[in-house]
């Protein structure tokens, strides 16, 4: 099991960007047991509890990337060929799966896939669904921070930056 130091900035699954800001025992439910305790980098948002000892969340732990990783993988899903699943069902499990495994990779693709979408969508009487907005704006959410903390900009600067890649792609 892989540990983490005090002021270690980690991606915590689906939830965003945050600062190890402690490591210690804490006392839930009667139970004392070590928790990591993660602030929010960005968004003012609840800290996170996650027990040092439940290997299922800590597995969803991991260091936001390096600036030279996330350029690659943007460039890798600019470059790559998103193609949009038609059956909303289909298309609404996949994503939700993607989104809760929390990698930055596919996170990017379905992104694109779905702003593509959006735009093919702007030239109909057609919208896009909610929950392709909702998971739009989960991916936006947790990329967006990685991105923005990984270069040292705002996460909407670093939005824009992404669609525009993808746009103009």
């Amino acid at each position: 099991m892989k540990m983490f130091q005090l002021n270690d900035v980690l991606v915590y699954g689906n939830n965003g960007v945050f600062r190890l800001e402690d490591i210690r025992n804490e006392s839930i439910m009667g139970k004392t047991m070590t928790y990591y305790i993660l602030e929010p980098i960005f968004e003012n948002r609840s800290r996170f509890y996650v027990p040092v000892s439940n290997e299922t969340l800590t597995a969803t732990l991991r260091p936001v990337m390096m600036k030279e990783t996330l350029h690659e993988m943007m460039i890798s899903a600019r470059d790559s060929d998103v193609a949009w699943q038609e059956d909303d069902r289909i298309r609404d499990r996949e994503f939700h799966d993607i989104v809760a495994g929390g990698m930055s990779c596919d996170l990017l693709r379905v992104m694109k896939a779905i702003i593509l979408h959006k735009i093919e969508l702007k030239n109909t009487v057609k919208k896009l669904h909610s929950a392709d907005e909702k998971i739009l704006a989960a991916c936006k959410r947790i990329i967006g921070e990685e991105f923005a903390f990984a270069f040292g900009v705002e996460v909407d600067d670093a939005l824009s930056h992404i669609e525009s890649e993808f746009i103009a792609a």
